[in-house]
């Protein structure tokens, strides 16, 4: 069996699903899930950058994320923000939930397909850190042990 692009050797693994607004959280509350509650915490390791160039003529804008951008833009487009490092992600609230099914066994395996928790999945030359978006883990009876190493890390030289 393959699992997001995981050999499981036939291992069947349940996904637990993340809610992150109050309704959702109340609504699976009341399908019989336990919402696991966790405050939202953004790494400041996690950044990406952009900068703006503006047609000096026109008014209209070419936003990059590339350093390389540099010496290559159209003479007329003139930097008007200078790279700029940002937390590129948005929640619709600073909480979210792990959806516990009520017959999770401690010690299963799971995946988990919307971490709320920040881990750093790669990183790019240019200084652009990404977030790992979902894992592997184990439930130990009060929370997930999550099955990330930071050694699997990625690293573009773009």
């Amino acid at each position: 069996m393959k699992y997001e692009g995981f050999d499981l050797g036939g291992e069947s693994i349940r996904t637990i699903q993340t809610a992150r607004d109050e309704k959702s959280i109340n609504l699976a509350a009341r399908n019989g899930f336990f919402p696991l509650i966790k405050k939202l915490k953004p790494s400041k390791k996690i950044r990406s950058k952009y900068a703006v160039f503006q047609n000096k003529d026109t008014g209209e804008i070419r936003v990059s994320g590339d350093y390389r951008s540099y010496g290559i833009e159209d003479e007329n487009f003139k930097p008007v923000i200078d790279f700029t490092f940002y937390y590129p992600h948005q929640f619709p609230s600073p909480f979210a939930a792990y959806l516990i099914p009520n017959d999770l066994r401690v010690g299963e395996k799971v995946f988990i397909e919307d971490l709320i928790q920040d881990y750093v999945k790669g990183a790019w030359n240019q200084g652009d850190v990404y977030r790992l978006e979902s894992s592997f883990a184990i439930w130990n009876g009060k929370d997930f042990d999550i099955l990330f190493d930071p050694k699997d890390m990625i690293i573009s030289l773009g």
